[in-house]
């Protein structure tokens, strides 16, 4: 008789972004652990929450159980290449690791930093700009107050889309 997996047992859904966008507390959770990668050297709650992160990829425990990570690292963040977020993680740590391995022979320095490494995939596979997060007062009234488990989060929708069409300064009378 043959073993079978869990990953074996249950095959993987992939799923879109905007399935994920769909989730408020599944995205709103995404804003928090990129939020933290990026201010965990000023704000003590994000150092404490990413200090019991387990998972290589920081796609885990506190800010995911373990039906949501799989459901993140399954997510197709590049369509024309049909690549799940795990797998442009992954590629793109290697690509990384890499350029160090050629760059820090000297430092002997090959390690992976969240903040610069991993934060920056996140944000472009879900379209999130850290300054945004730095800024938005709704979303900074909400982790102070909820940290990563809000009770009525309601429909958040994410960080409101800014405009960057130019405001007619000289309106016609």
């Amino acid at each position: 008789m043959q073993l079978v997996t869990a990953m074996e047992a249950l095959p993987t859904r992939f799923i879109s972004v905007e399935e994920l966008r769909a989730q408020p507390s599944l995205w709103y959770r995404i804003h928090v652990l990129i939020y933290d990668l990026r201010n965990f050297r000023e704000n003590s709650q994000a150092q404490k929450r990413l200090d019991t992160v387990l998972d290589l990829s920081y796609i885990g425990g506190p800010y995911f159980d373990p039906d949501e990570a799989q459901q993140l690292k399954a997510c197709v963040v590049d369509s024309t290449n049909s690549k799940t977020l795990e797998i442009l993680i992954k590629d793109t740590l290697r690509e990384r690791l890499e350029r160090r391995m050629k760059k820090r022979v000297d430092s002997e320095d090959y390690r992976v930093c969240a903040a610069h490494d991993i934060a920056p995939i996140l944000e472009k596979a879900f379209s999130i700009r850290p300054k945004d997060l730095q800024t938005n007062a709704e979303f900074l009234a909400l982790l102070e107050s909820h940290q990563l488990r809000p009770t009525n989060i309601g429909n958040w929708k994410g960080l409101a889309k800014k405009s960057f069409q130019p405001k007619n300064k000289h309106k016609k009378r």
